[in-house]
């Protein structure tokens, strides 16, 4: 049986040298169609460390397979309490800053764990912006079910 669901990819975009040779100037790590980082060239010694890094971070891939913070911390998010309100509408505010704005009092008062949940979802979405469908479907189903969070 061919499982494709943790099918991780390494791409190389190449530059032409003077000679008009191709030289790597950046590695790529997509996972679930998602390119999850970059490696550029001129900010490692050589280009066989970025390359090195890359395949470190594809290997990583392998083992422990991505999964979305917003599918990952959902049931918190969606749970009936105050701090998941506030996540609720940290999340709204990533969907549409303008529309739903955060006050940022609501995050810095948060405890250790909901604070590192935050972090995560701020953290890909800085990465992946709304390419992550996860995040998208999650702020639709808090705008339909929790009005009140606006």
């Amino acid at each position: 049986m061919n499982d494709n669901t943790n099918k991780i990819t390494i791409r190389t975009a190449s530059t032409k040298n003077d000679a008009g040779e191709s030289e790597p100037y950046m590695y790529t790590v997509h996972q679930h169609g998602l390119q999850h980082a970059h490696f550029v060239v001129h900010d490692f010694d050589t280009p066989e460390e970025a390359k090195a890094a890359a395949m470190e971070l594809a290997e990583s891939l392998k083992a422990t397979p991505w999964v979305s913070p917003f599918v990952k911390h959902q049931s918190v998010i969606l749970a009936d309490y105050g701090t998941a309100a506030r996540l609720r509408r940290f999340v709204l505010s990533l969907y549409n800053g303008h529309a739903f704005p955060v006050d940022l009092s609501d995050i810095s008062g948060m405890d250790k764990r909901h604070f590192g949940i935050v972090l995560e979802l701020m953290t890909s979405y800085h990465t992946l912006g709304e390419n992550d469908n996860a995040m998208l479907k999650l702020a639709e189903r808090i705008k339909k079910e929790f009005r009140e969070d606006k």
